[in-house]
C-alpha cells in the first residue's frame, strides 16, 4: 500500500506539522563541493565550508521555479567541463532557484560564476527570497562582478555579501537572478552557485578501541526493519522485519481488501490508496500481498490489527466524515462516546462499519460481507490458513493498532473521546487475547504509543494539557502510563497463565527543532547528530520542549525489568529526518548502531529511505555492504571512542568467537579526521577490509584497499561526514 503521510511532532498533546525540506548541506556532502584551508593531513586551524546550490545540476533540495526562458543543463558553454544554466535575461524575467527552508547562519556571501555569451554586458540583478517567499533587495550584478561588467566570451566570478542581500543569519527560500526591463542583449550563463564563508574548527582526531575479549551479545536482526518495503528492497538491505502500519491501518477493512480511512491526515476520507484492481477488492487481498512479498524476501511480518472499533466501509474518497472538531476531548458523561459539541454516531454510520475482536462463532472465508461487522480474529484465522502459524513461518508479530493514545487527534471523527488508562488496557487485552486464541505462537506488541507524553500520561489528561492535575493518571496511582500498562498486563497474564504481551512497542521521533524534517543546514545537521543521544545517554538533556534526559532505551528497559520482566523492547516507528541527505544517513547509521549496542529487539524505520539515498546506504553498510552479506555482524562487541561526539564507533562480529568488525562514523562535516583503531582480540589480527560511504563522493558505498594491522593498531584518514565499515581478518 502507499505509505501514510509522515508522523506529526507533538507538543503537550497539540498537533503540528514538521517542515519538509530536502537540502544536502555542507561541501562534504556533494560531488564537486569545496573545502578551503585544508592540507593533506587535515590539520588546518579552521576549515571553510560551502553549501552548493548549483554545480552542473541543482543540489539536493533545490528546485527550479523560474519564469525566464532557461536551460538548466546547457552544454553550450561549460564550466570546468560541466553543464551550466543558460538564461535569457529579458523583460524582468528570472531564474528562481527555490528551497523550502534554507538557513544562512554562519555564511557570509553568495558566490557564482557568470559568462556573457556572445554579447556580454547584459543587465542582471540578484536577490534572495525570504521565509515568506518575498523578494529582498535586488543587487545589480555589474556592481559586484569581477571586472565591473558581465563580459562576452569569458567567465567571471561574482561575490555578493549576504548582508547586502538582507540575508545574513536568516531563513531564505530561494536565490533569484532577474533580468532588467526591455529586450535582452543575448543569453548568459551561470555556474558554480554556492553560499560560502562559514568556518568550522579543524577536524578532531580520535582513538577507537574494539575489544572482543570483554565478550559479546547477539544483535537482533529485527532492529533492521522498515515499513511497506518491497521484495527487492528487503533483499538488497537484508531487512529483518517489514511493518504494515501507520495511521490508515487503524481503519483497514480486511473483509473489503482495499479499504482504509485517511483520518486527519486527509479530511477523514475513505481511500483505496491506489489499490483499484478487481483482485485488490477480495478479502485481505492487499494485506495478503504484503505478507507474501515480505515472507518471500526473508523478513518477518509486523501486522497492525485495528482495535479502534470502526473500519472503513468502502474505498471511495468521496466517502468522508463531516463537521469533525479540530481535536477530541473528554466524554460528556462517564461512559459516553461523545464529547462536548460532537457526537460521532453520524460519521461512523457515514464512513465505517463496526469492528470487533472476536466473532464468537465459526470462521468463514470469504467472510460474510452483509452482516455490517468485521471480526479481527477471523482475519488472523485467514492469515494462518494462508501462510501458516507464526511458528511455521507465517505472520510473526501482531501490533495492537497504531498510536491509540492519539486516536482523539488522528481519528477524531469516529473516536473523539481521548482514551484513558482503562480503555487503553482493555482494548489491548481484548484484541491480544483474540489473536493469541487463533495463533498462540504469534507475538503481540503494544501499546504502540506515539512518544514522550504517551509514555508518561493518560491521553485524557494530555488532551486537556492537564499535566499537573492529571486526574486520570492520579486515579491509577499516579504511575506513568507505560509502567502502569506493563504492571496491569503482567497481573492479567499471571491470572491467565499465558502472555498477551511479548514486545513493549513504542514509537519515537526527535522533538528538537527541525530535526525530524528535511532540513539540512549546518545548525540542524549538528543538532540532528547530537540528538541521537536521546536514545541512551543520561547526560543528554533533550534540546526540545521535553527539556530533560529522555534516555529512551534504558528507561524502557528499567520499566520492563521492574513491571514485566522478560518483555522485549520494540521501537517500531522512528525517523531522524533528512534521509535523502548525507547528514540524515549518518543519523540513521548512529541509530542502528545504538539499537544493536543497547539490545533493542525490534525497530522499524518510517517508512523507508529512497533506494540509493544516503539513508538507504546507511542500512546497506550495516547489513550488506558488498552485496553478499558483509556488515557489522550478528553480535555486538564492546567499542569505545575517545571523542564520540566527533567519531563514533560500533563493534560487531559474525559470531561469538569470530574476528571483530566495526563501523566508524565521522560526524564532523569538513576535513579529514585521523583515527587510530586499536583491536583487542584473542587471535592475531593482520588486516582490515574496508567499505566506506560519504565524504566528498556520496554516490554509493566504495570498497577501499585492504589496510594492514600492525601490533593490533590501524591508522585511518576518515573524510568528513562519512561511514566506514571495517572487517578484520
Amino acid at each position: 500500500m502507499r505509505p501514510a503521510p509522515r508522523r506529526p511532532l507533538l507538543r503537550a498533546g497539540a498537533l503540528s506539522c514538521s517542515a519538509a525540506v530536502l537540502w544536502l548541506a555542507a561541501c562534504a556532502m556533494a560531488p564537486g563541493a569545496r573545502r578551503a584551508g585544508q592540507d593533506s593531513g587535515g590539520q588546518s586551524a579552521e576549515v571553510g565550508q560551502e553549501a552548493p546550490v548549483y554545480a552542473g545540476r541543482l543540489a539536493p533540495g533545490w528546485q527550479d521555479w523560474s519564469w525566464a526562458r532557461r536551460e538548466l543543463r546547457s552544454q553550450e558553454v561549460l564550466w570546468e567541463g560541466g553543464p551550466t544554466i543558460r538564461m535569457t535575461p529579458a523583460a524582468n524575467k528570472g531564474v528562481y532557484l527555490h528551497h523550502d527552508s534554507f538557513e544562512t547562519h554562519g555564511f557570509t556571501d553568495l558566490v557564482f560564476r557568470i559568462h556573457g555569451g556572445a554579447a556580454g554586458r547584459q543587465k542582471l540583478f540578484v536577490c534572495l527570497a525570504d521565509a515568506q517567499r518575498a523578494f529582498g533587495p535586488r543587487v545589480p550584478v555589474d556592481e559586484v562582478v569581477e571586472g565591473g561588467a558581465i563580459k562576452a566570451g569569458e567567465w567571471r566570478m561574482v561575490r555578493v555579501p549576504l548582508a547586502r542581500l538582507r540575508g545574513r543569519n536568516r531563513t531564505i527560500t530561494g536565490v533569484v537572478f532577474q533580468g532588467g526591463p526591455g529586450r535582452a542583449r543575448g543569453d548568459l550563463h551561470l555556474a558554480d552557485i554556492r553560499f560560502t564563508g562559514r568556518t568550522l574548527p579543524a577536524p578532531k582526531s580520535a582513538t577507537v578501541t574494539i575489544d572482543t575479549t570483554r565478550g559479546s551479545r547477539p544483535i537482533s536482526p529485527l532492529i533492521y526493519g522498515m515499513a511497506s518495503a518491497g521484495r527487492d528492497y528487503i533483499r538488497q538491505l537484508r531487512l529483518g522485519v517489514n511493518r504494515w502500519g501507520g495511521n490508515p491501518n487503524t481503519r483497514y477493512n480486511w473483509e473489503k481488501g482495499n479499504c482504509w480511512n485517511h483520518g486527519r491526515d486527509w479530511e477523514f476520507r475513505n481511500t483505496r490508496y491506489g489499490a483499484r484492481k478487481p483482485e485488490d477488492a477480495q478479502p485481505s487481498a492487499v494485506a495478503d500481498r504484503f505478507v507474501r512479498s515480505t515472507l518471500e524476501a526473508g523478513a518477518a511480518v509486523l501486522l497492525t490489527i485495528p482495535t479502534i472499533g470502526w473500519v472503513a466501509k468502502d474505498g471511495r474518497e468521496s466517502t468522508r466524515s463531516v463537521g469533525v472538531p479540530p481535536k477530541g476531548g473528554v466524554p460528556v458523561a462517564p461512559g459516553s462516546e461523545a464529547i462536548a459539541g460532537y457526537d460521532p454516531t453520524a460519521n461512523r454510520r457515514r464512513t465505517s462499519v463496526a469492528s470487533f475482536p472476536r466473532k464468537g462463532r465459526p470462521f468463514a472465508f470469504p467472510p460474510d460481507l452483509t452482516d455490517d461487522a468485521v471480526y479481527q480474529d477471523e482475519w488472523v484465522h485467514h492469515l494462518v490458513q494462508a501462510f501458516g502459524t507464526a511458528a511455521r513461518g507465517g505472520v510473526r508479530f501482531y501490533a495492537m493498532d497504531n498510536e491509540p493514545d492519539l486516536w482523539a487527534q488522528t481519528h477524531t471523527d469516529v473516536h473523539p473521546v481521548a482514551p484513558g488508562y482503562d480503555e487503553m488496557l482493555s482494548r489491548f487485552l481484548d484484541y491480544a487475547m483474540a489473536v493469541k486464541a487463533v495463533d498462540p505462537s504469534a507475538e503481540v506488541t503494544g501499546p504502540v504509543s506515539w512518544g514522550w507524553t504517551g509514555y508518561l500520561h493518560s491521553p485524557q489528561d494530555a488532551i486537556r494539557a492537564d499535566w499537573n492535575g492529571r486526574p486520570d493518571r492520579r486515579a491509577h496511582g499516579d504511575l506513568e502510563f507505560i509502567p502502569w500498562f506493563l504492571q496491569e498486563v503482567r497481573r492479567h497474564d499471571q491470572r491467565r497463565g499465558a502472555r498477551t504481551l511479548d514486545v513493549l512497542d513504542v514509537h519515537f521521533y526527535p522533538q528538537a527543532g527541525r530535526v525530524f524534517s528535511g532540513s539540512s543546514d549546518p545548525v540542524v545537521n549538528a543538532r540532528r547528530l547530537r540528538s541521537t543521544r536521546a536514545l541512551w545517554d543520561p547526560g543528554y538533556k533533550d534540546e526540545s520542549w521535553i527539556g530533560e534526559p529522555v534516555r529512551l532505551i534504558p528507561r524502557m528497559r528499567e520499566w520492563i525489568d521492574r513491571h514485566y520482566p522478560g518483555t522485549k523492547l520494540g521501537i517500531t516507528e522512528w525517523n531522524w529526518g533528512a534521509d535523502k541527505t548525507l547528514n540524515g544517513g549518518l543519523a540513521i547509521g548512529e541509530c542502528l548502531g545504538i539499537f544493536g549496542r543497547e539490545g533493542v529487539h525490534m525497530a522499524c524505520y518510517w517508512t523507508k529511505p529512497p533506494k540509493g539515498s544516503p539513508g538507504w546506504h546507511a542500512f546497506k553498510l550495516f547489513r550488506n555492504a558488498d552485496g553478499s552479506g558483509a556488515g557489522l555482524g550478528d553480535f555486538s562487541v564492546p567499542a569505545q571512542s575517545s571523542r564520540p561526539g566527533a567519531v563514533s564507533c560500533f563493534g560487531g562480529a559474525d559470531g561469538p568467537d569470530a574476528m571483530p568488525n566495526a563501523i566508524l562514523i565521522n560526524k564532523q562535516p569538513a576535513g579529514t579526521a585521523e583515527v587510530t583503531v586499536q583491536v583487542r582480540h584473542g587471535r592475531p589480527v593482520k588486516r582490515a577490509q574496508i567499505w566506506q560511504f560519504g565524504g566528498a563522493d556520496a554516490g554509493g558505498i566504495r570498497r577501499l584497499p585492504d589496510a594492514e594491522v600492525k601490533d593490533g593498531q590501524l591508522v585511518l584518514q576518515l573524510p568528513g561526514y562519512s561511514m566506514t565499515l571495517l572487517r578484520f581478518q
